[in-house]
């Protein structure tokens, strides 16, 4: 298979790793920092012959885009690739349940990929897999679920450095409050996309979505990480639940409770969010290759429905 990538940041020099380790041929790599272009894959130890260009010249097929996380910014790259005769998997968080956000956009995603007999799908660690279709998979031995919760808390000193930014670490609480107001800097994006995969999933129609964050503060005052959640309710009671602990020295761990015809608590000791994310992109792309055209999302392509009562 080849590939390419979109993106040529830590998360996609992690998912070109994987496609190597995966056998898959790397031809290249996109990216418009001038740092970059004309360098070979190798020499960020890739093994590859490839070169980082400005410009998507070349063809094969997949293409993986890590460049956003708000679709409206990644969408002229999704039509790009689709009219170059690439399947597209983006780590773009708000393209994991595009619905919610941008419908618009994600009618033309659809319309151009059938169009070209394409797949598109928007996944990773968080969303795209750890809160929302594990979640789903978990809930295959049940006949009918009640409630779901599901946490993910991880020690954000031991994550990239892009990502402490986006959590605020180091900063003044009321100068980080004001950065996420502005757009400067967003915290985790795709809390509602989580549960709306879940929801779409158990065949679930709530009545309202709320997500949230907020800032953890240390001993000196200074932001130290977020604690962010989103929920889905019916009649005013929060039927699913999902949160996200990314602050320093936070216990690492998911922990997903289930309460139903067969109630379960399911809990790890933390997963590698980096390798997670590249590793749930690259172990899809046999996957979207083969599948129908169109936009998809997790909860298209994972075979179990389960069912939220009313």
């Amino acid at each position: 298979m080849d590939v390419v990538i979109y993106g040529f940041g830590p998360i996609g020099r992690a998912i070109a790793q994987c496609c190597v380790k995966r056998g898959y041929n790397v031809l290249g790599a996109v990216d418009i920092d001038p740092e970059l272009k004309g360098k070979r894959l190798s020499d960020f130890g890739i093994d590859s012959d490839g070169f980082v260009k400005d410009s998507l010249d070349f063809e094969g097929d997949v293409a993986f885009i890590c460049t956003s996380s708000y679709l409206d910014k990644v969408y002229p790259q999704i039509e790009e690739c689709l009219n170059k005769g690439f399947n597209v998997l983006s780590t773009c968080e708000t393209l994991s349940y595009p619905f919610y956000r941008y419908p618009e956009l994600a009618g033309k995603i659809d319309e151009i990929a059938k169009k070209y007999g394409k797949t598109v799908v928007g996944t990773g660690i968080n969303p795209g897999f750890l809160l929302d279709a594990l979640v789903i998979t978990l809930s295959a031995t049940f006949a009918e679920v009640d409630k779901i919760r599901a946490v993910r808390s991880i020690d954000a000193l031991k994550r990239r450095e892009p990502f402490k930014k986006k959590v605020g670490i180091g900063l003044d609480p009321d100068e980080a409050e004001k950065m996420l107001k502005n757009g400067e800097i967003t915290g985790h994006v795709g809390y509602a996309e989580s549960v709306l995969l879940i929801s779409k999933s158990l065949s679930f129609e709530p009545d309202e979505e709320r997500e949230g964050q907020r800032f953890v503060t240390g001993e000196n005052g200074k932001v130290i990480g977020a604690i962010g959640f989103g929920s889905a309710l019916k009649q005013g009671e929060e039927r699913i639940r999902v949160e996200f602990h990314a602050y320093a020295g936070a216990e690492e761990y998911e922990e997903i409770t289930i309460e139903g015809d067969n109630s379960i608590k399911w809990r790890s000791t933390g997963t590698k969010g980096d390798l997670g994310t590249a590793a749930v992109l690259v172990n899809l792309a046999e996957c979207v290759v083969t599948c129908e055209a169109g936009l998809k999302t997790m909860a298209d392509l994972i075979p179990f429905r389960s069912k939220i009562k009313n």
